[in-house]
C-alpha cells in the first residue's frame, strides 16, 4: 500500500495544497493510505473535517506526517523546515524547478531521496501539471500589473481606457502557455498588446485569434524598442527544465519610463529579467531607475482556491500511476511509475538522473 503525505505548505503567501479532498478520496478508494498535515487546506476553503470525510488521516504535526508517507506530495519546493524532515526513503512529488536552484540539488542528494519535479512530466511537446499554474500566474500577471499602474509614482494608466485616453501598451515576452493567457487577460482589458516569440508558428496561431495585437520574432532589438515604450512588460519566457533565458537587459530597463510596471513570471527558474531579484507577497515590488519590478516566485498561490483545484485535477491521474504500480511491484519498496513519470524523475536515490537538469547545473 502507497503511503501519501501531504504536508501544509509554508512558504510565504502560499495558500495552495497540493490535493483536493475528492481527489484524496480517489486515491483512497484506489487503494493507498493518505495523510494530510492539520489546516493545509484551509486557505483553499476545504477544512480537517472535508478530508478525514473522504478517507483520509488527518495528523498534528509535519514531523508526524513525514514519517507516515512515503510519498510527499506538495505544490512548491521544499523549504529548511521541510528538509529537515525528509530522508532516503521518501519520493518528492512537487514543483522543484532544480536547474534555478543548484543548492537545493544538492541537499536532495545528500538526503538520498528520490524527486519528480510536476514541471517535467511531459507528454510529447506538452507540460500537463505545469500548465494550469502557467495559465493561473499569466492572468494575475496583467491584473496585478494593472493595479501597480494605478496611484502615486506610478504611470497612471489605466488598461484598456476610456474615450479620448491611451489603451495603455503591454508587452508580453513569450508566447508559451503563460504568456498567452497574459495576452488573452490584456487584450479582454483592451489594451494595446504586443506578443513576441522564437516560434513563429506560435506567434501565427496567437495573431489569428486575436487580430488586433501585434506579433514579432524576439531579437533583442526590437525587445528593447517595444520595452522602452511599454507600460507593462510580462516576462513569460521559460523553457522546460532548464533556467530561463534573460531576454529583458539592464541597459533596456535603465531607459523605460519611470513608473512602468514589470512582471517576471519566469522567476521560479531564474528569471528572465536581468538581475531580478525574487519578491515575495508580503513584498511584491521593488524599483529599480523608477521602474516596478514584481517576481513572486508562487503567483497562483494567490488564488488558492482555483489553484488548488486546477492542480489537484491534473496531478491525481498520474498519482494514481503509482499507486498501481506501487501495489503490483514484487518489490515493495521499488515501485514501477509510468513512462512519462520515469521521464520526468529528476533525482533518484540520491542521484541526479535527469540529463537536462545535469547540463544546467555544470
Amino acid at each position: 500500500m502507497l503511503t501519501i503525505g501531504v504536508p501544509k505548505e509554508i512558504m510565504p503567501g502560499e495558500g495552495r495544497v497540493a490535493l483536493s479532498p475528492g481527489d484524496c478520496a480517489a486515491l483512497v478508494q484506489a487503494g493507498a493510505r493518505v495523510f494530510l498535515e492539520t489546516a493545509a487546506g484551509d486557505a483553499s476553503g476545504y477544512t480537517d473535517a472535508d478530508y478525514q470525510q473522504a478517507g483520509v488521516a488527518v495528523l498534528a504535526t509535519a514531523a508526524e506526517l513525514y514519517q507516515a508517507a512515503e510519498l510527499i506530495v506538495k505544490v512548491k519546493q521544499p523549504l529548511p523546515a521541510d528538509l529537515e524532515l525528509l530522508n532516503s526513503h521518501h519520493i518528492v512529488f512537487s514543483f522543484l524547478h532544480l536547474a534555478a536552484d543548484p543548492a537545493l540539488v544538492a541537499r536532495l542528494c545528500e538526503i538520498g531521496l528520490s524527486a519528480i519535479p510536476f514541471e517535467a512530466v511531459s507528454d510529447q511537446d506538452r507540460f500537463p501539471l505545469l500548465a494550469p499554474m502557467s495559465a493561473i500566474a499569466g492572468r494575475l500577471a496583467v491584473l496585478r500589473g494593472a493595479d501597480l499602474l494605478c496611484g502615486d509614482n506610478t504611470r497612471g494608466v489605466l488598461l484598456g481606457g476610456v474615450r479620448g485616453s491611451d489603451s495603455g501598451r503591454v508587452v508580453v515576452l513569450g508566447a508559451g502557455v503563460a504568456g498567452s493567457h497574459a495576452l488573452a487577460m490584456a487584450v479582454a482589458l483592451g489594451a494595446d498588446v504586443a506578443a513576441f516569440d522564437l516560434n513563429l508558428k506560435r506567434l501565427s496561431a496567437l495573431g489569428q485569434r486575436w487580430p488586433q495585437i501585434q506579433t514579432h520574432e524576439a531579437s533583442p532589438e526590437a525587445i528593447a524598442e517595444f520595452c522602452e515604450q511599454a507600460d507593462l512588460v510580462i516576462g513569460a519566457v521559460m523553457l522546460a527544465g532548464r533556467r530561463a533565458p534573460v531576454v529583458l537587459s539592464q541597459t533596456t530597463i535603465a531607459r523605460m519610463s519611470p513608473g512602468t510596471v514589470i512582471i517576471d513570471i519566469a522567476i521560479d527558474q531564474g528569471g528572465c529579467v536581468e538581475g531580478v531579484r525574487t519578491t515575495s507577497a508580503q513584498q511584491p515590488v521593488y524599483r529599480q531607475s523608477g521602474v516596478l519590478i514584481s517576481a513572486v516566485a508562487n503567483m497562483p498561490g494567490a488564488v488558492p482556491r482555483t489553484a488548488t483545484q486546477a492542480l489537484s485535477s491534473v496531478i491525481t491521474p498520474y498519482i494514481m500511476q503509482l499507486v498501481v504500480a506501487w501495489d503490483r511491484s514484487r518489490e515493495p519498496d521499488t515501485p514501477v511509475p509510468s513512462p512519462a513519470l520515469v521521464r520526468a524523475m529528476a533525482i533518484q536515490a540520491g542521484r541526479v538522473v535527469d540529463p537536462v537538469l545535469r547540463q544546467a547545473l555544470t
